[in-house]
């Protein structure tokens, strides 16, 4: 075994959140180390999304995940402007059944966020839309995640931030005061801190260090990417079982999301299951494709019927992790866990809290490494 140098903090995982945090510690003087078990940065969830910033118009039902999209959204959108798509109308829809939250409360709860918005009716859209006769616009915007890639690639060699690609960490040990990291390909470094940014995978090393873990809702998703000839927009039918129409990045596509039809499969553990981290052992290989997506239309054209000229284009699809037993508020907080000074975990919620929780943990490294 390979034996490395003493690292201040050692990162685990180099999606958008573990980025953001071995840069803010690399801006504080310290030296770092990061391991992304895929084989490029920004391969997991921050690839496989609806590529959706967020303001909170989305989550009525849970003030404080939109509060903690606000506290973000400027600071991301300013970082990586080059990757933001904004030259779109985006439209959030109350359905005209079945929706968890009716049109009044939505826009008392828009009022709330504190934001601008403007109450229309879905026959001003350009896109005709049946079954969700009222809404708002706002200023919503999406990224177009392999723009962003880039854009952290440039941050993290620009930095000199040490990233060894396609190494999962298989062992965390205490170490004398620091802990000991083992790779899958057999190096070792010892570090001061250890921040477990591994997304879905955040309790297997948790758990191995003997700090109690809880359980999550842990989801395998597929998100169709689709060619229309349509104006670019966005439209989200609210609030349940319903769907989104957004544009992939700045690609021309777009991309469709059905709350139920999107989600291939779940279950509520500590541990996410295994063979999800790879795509050909992943719920969705066994997945008809085409019988997928047929469903997804017609679920998706009752909203908008322009949906039936659709053309496939390919599918985002990997592993979703949010807070179980939430179905009432739905709520995607981002949760930074300090177990004990040395090692802590980052619960990701939404893309662009990324950037207050490196902040966030940027406070907690200072503190420590002033003592």
């Amino acid at each position: 075994m390979i034996m490395s140098q003493v690292v201040n903090v050692a990162v685990i995982g180099c999606g958008i959140f573990g980025a953001e945090i071995a840069l803010k510690a690399k801006a504080l003087g310290l030296s770092v180390k990061v391991y992304e078990a895929k084989d490029d940065i920004l391969s997991g969830a921050s690839m496989n999304n609806q590529n959706r910033l967020h303001l909170g118009f989305h989550y009525p039902r849970d003030l404080e995940t939109g509060r903690q999209s606000i506290r973000g959204f400027n600071a991301f959108r300013q970082k990586y402007a080059e990757c933001i798509q904004a030259d779109f109308s985006n439209a959030y829809l109350i359905a005209n059944s079945n929706s968890l939250t009716p049109i009044g409360p939505y826009i008392d709860f828009c009022r709330q966020l504190g934001l601008p918005f403007q109450e229309i009716s879905a026959s001003s859209l350009p896109v005709k839309v049946t079954g969700a006769d009222r809404g708002v616009l706002c200023d919503e915007v999406v990224y177009d995640c392999r723009i962003l890639r880039d854009l952290v690639w440039q941050n993290l060699r620009r930095e000199g931030v040490d990233v060894a690609l396609g190494d999962r960490v298989v062992k965390v040990a205490d170490a004398a005061g620091r802990y000991s990291v083992e790779s899958q390909k057999g190096s070792r470094i010892l570090a001061d801190v250890v921040i477990n940014a591994s997304y879905g995978d955040i309790n297997r090393l948790t758990e191995q260090l003997g700090f109690p873990v809880s359980e999550n809702l842990y989801e395998y998703t597929a998100v169709p990417i689709i060619r229309m000839d349509i104006p670019r927009i966005g439209i989200t039918i609210m609030d349940g079982p319903f769907m989104t129409l957004l544009p992939h990045g700045k690609t021309g596509n777009f991309l469709l999301y059905n709350v139920t039809q999107s989600v291939v499969t779940s279950g509520v553990s500590k541990l996410m299951d295994a063979s999800w981290q790879m795509r050909e052992t992943a719920p969705f290989a066994k997945v008809d494709k085409r019988q997928f997506f047929k469903k997804m239309i017609a679920l998706c054209s009752e909203y908008v019927p322009a949906l039936e000229q659709a053309e496939l284009v390919g599918f985002l699809e990997g592993p979703r992790m949010v807070l179980a037993r939430k179905e009432d508020s739905d709520a995607r907080p981002s949760i930074v866990n300090n177990y004990n000074g040395n090692y802590l975990s980052v619960f990701a919620g939404k893309i662009d809290h990324s950037i207050w929780v490196a902040d966030e943990v940027g406070e907690l490294l200072k503190a420590k490494f002033a003592a």
